[in-house]
């Protein structure tokens, strides 16, 4: 029986630390507990029985009041007599520690979980990237096959774009229009140019956990920037601008399966010609893997004379970006377009850093004073 569906199982394992966040955009010391080496997040609900038990709540509530946003969990707990124990830090945070690699920890962007408390990737953000990679491959091959095209319908549209939006309320529009313009613009039955008609379609992600328990880790992240030379972005004296947040480590290894609807193939087949993306998990595979080779050298190239750049000589085999602190070049075709733009499009997206290079900062975290890059990893096939 003739097979309508490709499918592949995924192996991806973790290169530098990746954050993917949740609902929760952060945590302050109202709602975790730092004890020795671990970071414990509080459940709401697990909370206020412990508070029952323990005949607080009234104490508890009188705290917050007095306190508001400087209140502290843990100095409640000591100021009322209350020794935590490892069994109740376990009860209270339902068994969601995190190891804290750092000093200084305030407020910090938890990890995505499901609501069984695993950490996972969702498929949703690894369809994202290879979204972005397939759309940078099919603008690469016509910006090589038709150079004056590319800066006219694209280049152009973008430049045009910003130039008319002076108040800034179109940031999105610059990159749906052309998103509409190579995913969506098919004839697929009675329907044309809608989210109906996305290429992307035909693939289809689970979300990506990992076969054993993953020990994520809390990170301070600074910000490394490139003026007349490099340097870290401070909020005051000797004061770097930090950024916590909870990863899954390296080494650490999910699986997830793709699929590719042959099916749905042959009826995009049937009212379309000169088909430009990917039609085969092969395709699609190809096209992560010129993206990725892409960014990594420009990584290295723009960092030669910085020691960030060591870690990219020493990690070749990485194929994959995704998450917190990928960056402009990562998540967008902005090596595909000439300089001036790029500086443009950063300040009218972002901040007006004026001539300054674009993207002129990257997101690093110092491990042992050694700078990491964040949300690397390397993904291969599966035999079964």
């Amino acid at each position: 029986m003739k097979s309508f569906f490709e499918k592949k199982k995924i192996r991806l394992i973790v290169k530098s630390p990746i954050h993917i966040g949740g609902v929760e955009q952060k945590l302050t010391p109202f709602e975790y507990i730092h004890q020795g080496q671990f970071v414990y997040q509080i459940s709401e609900e697990i909370l206020a029985l412990f508070l029952k038990e323990k005949g607080l709540i009234d104490a508890y509530i009188v705290a917050v009041d007095r306190e508001g946003h400087r209140f502290r969990l843990l100095d409640f707990f000591k100021d009322n007599k209350v020794t935590l124990t490892e069994d109740d830090l376990t009860a209270i945070s339902m068994g969601r520690k995190t190891r804290l690699l750092g000093e200084g920890l305030q407020d910090y962007r938890p990890f995505i979980r499901d609501g069984f408390g695993k950490p996972y990737l969702p498929g949703s953000s690894i369809k994202g990237v290879i979204r972005t990679a397939i759309l940078y491959n099919a603008l690469k091959v016509f910006k090589e096959k038709d150079p004056e095209a590319f800066k006219e319908t694209i280049e152009k549209r973008i430049l045009d774009k910003i130039n008319s939006d002076t108040r800034k309320k179109q940031k999105k529009f610059i990159s749906k229009e052309i998103n509409d313009q190579w995913f969506e613009n098919f004839v697929l039955g009675d329907k044309q140019g809608s989210p109906n008609t996305d290429w992307l379609r035909l693939l289809r992600l689970s979300d990506a956990y990992s076969k054993i328990p993953i020990e994520t880790i809390l990170i301070p992240v600074n910000i490394l920037k490139k003026d007349r030379s490099w340097s870290y972005k401070e909020e005051g004296p000797q004061q770097k601008t930090t950024i916590w947040i909870e990863c899954v480590p390296e080494n650490a290894v999910f699986e997830f399966e793709i699929i590719w609807d042959k099916n749905l193939l042959e009826e995009f087949k049937k009212k379309n010609r000169d088909i430009k993306l990917p039609q085969s998990l092969e395709d699609v595979f190809e096209n992560v893997k010129s993206w990725s080779a892409d960014i990594f050298n420009f990584e290295k190239e723009f960092l030669k004379d910085n020691a960030l750049k060591k870690w990219y000589e020493e990690n070749a085999i990485s194929n994959f970006r995704i998450g917190f602190g990928s960056g402009m070049i990562s998540t967008t075709i902005a090596i595909l377009l000439n300089e001036e733009l790029r500086k443009k499009i950063r300040n009218y997206a972002s901040q007006n850093r004026g001539y300054d290079t674009a993207p002129k900062s990257r997101r690093v975290w110092l491990k042992n004073n050694k700078p990491i890059p964040l949300g690397w990893a390397a993904i291969e096939v599966m035999e079964r």
